[in-house]
């Protein structure tokens, strides 16, 4: 399923990132940096982790889907810190849809 996002939508965008067949959760991993749309946005911090769905929520501002161009893609690309130092970059980036939105106010 494609994932699309408004513009002007705010929510949490639910993220679950797996390595080598292992999900990764808070337990094993030091920090995780998210690119997404030019916005850099870090676990632990504004991104938080859910046990529930087993992922990463990665906060959207309306603000910065009114700044993505109705038609394009914007990406999500993601990098690992792990305990002990070592950073892995995932290798596939997730395309997000941005649709037009009629009204262009922060409500």
């Amino acid at each position: 399923m494609a994932i699309k996002i408004k513009q002007g939508d705010r929510y949490n965008l639910p993220v679950a990132i797996e390595m080598g067949g292992v999900v990764l959760t808070p337990d094993i991993v030091e920090t995780v940096e998210f690119m997404l749309g030019g916005h850099r946005k870090l676990f632990p911090g504004e991104v938080q982790y859910s046990p529930e769905d087993e992922s990463f929520h990665v906060p959207v501002t309306q603000e910065e889907s009114f700044a993505w161009p109705a038609g394009e893609t914007v990406w999500l690309d993601f990098r690992v810190k792990f305990p002990g130092g070592d950073v892995i970059g995932v290798e596939k980036k997730l395309g997000i849809a941005v649709v037009d939105a009629e009204s262009t106010e922060v409500i």
